[in-house]
């Protein structure tokens, strides 16, 4: 069937992990620009980020109101390091739809590269506060115990809280994915637990989804061993 005559309703399916594509349709927006925003996801998630921007310039072309298309521009930019511009994008997002949670845990994590500590901060406490869907519960309490385990301002680290978070995403995914796992063995270092953070470092090394972290997970390993902590990433 032609894209130009597709008829779809609102429909998100967000991965765990920001690194995997994902599919976002909207009713009203002009089918070709949802084909070019999922075509840039995909690139996206290839590594192809000259390709994904084209993509994504054109869905946006083809319908300047399909905000889907802005949360993919704004995961390209946190890619090359655009931080500003990703933040202008997840703003408008939360603007036209308050309640997708993505888009403003990824604001968090842009305000945290700008340095926006307690901006972040808030904003993390408020995601986990309004508790939403199983899926982003995880994702945020993740990525509020890496916050609390690595950020650069040490006033904002909190090792145990870090840790209470890391255990609450850990338990929500059944254990069974290794960014979680990961983030509990970086809280764990952090608060100075070592021994801890190697064996869930190892847990995560035989998480369904490790093959997507090796080497991430192995640095950290290497780190563990030598009681190193985990720098802000």
């Amino acid at each position: 069937m032609s894209p130009l005559i597709v008829v779809l309703n609102l429909c998100i399916a967000v991965a765990s992990d920001a690194s995997e594509p994902i599919k976002l349709y909207s009713g009203k927006a002009h089918a070709w620009a949802i084909k070019f925003s999922n075509d840039a996801e995909t690139q996206l998630h290839n590594g192809d980020l000259d390709g994904a921007a084209r993509n994504i310039a054109e869905a946006l072309r083809r319908d300047p109101t399909y905000w889907p298309a802005l949360y993919t521009r704004a995961k390209i930019f946190s890619r090359e390091g655009k931080w500003d511009l990703a933040l202008r994008d997840c703003n408008e997002i939360m603007r036209q739809a308050s309640t997708f949670v993505p888009a403003a845990l990824l604001r968090a994590q842009t305000n945290v590269k700008l340095g926006n500590y307690a901006v972040a901060s808030k904003e993390l406490d408020h995601v986990v506060a309004i508790e939403p869907i199983p899926q982003y519960y995880a994702m945020a309490f993740n990525q509020r115990a890496w916050f609390r385990a690595t950020c650069p301002n040490p006033s904002f680290r909190k090792p145990q809280q870090a840790i209470e978070d890391a255990k609450k995403a850990c338990s929500i995914t059944q254990w069974r994915e290794a960014d979680s796992i990961d983030t509990l063995a970086v809280a764990c270092a952090e608060s100075g637990d070592f021994e801890s953070a190697v064996r869930y470092v190892e847990k995560a090394m035989q998480a369904y989804d490790a093959a997507e972290m090796t080497k991430t997970l192995q640095q950290h390993l290497a780190m563990f061993k030598q009681q190193r902590r985990v720098t802000a990433r």
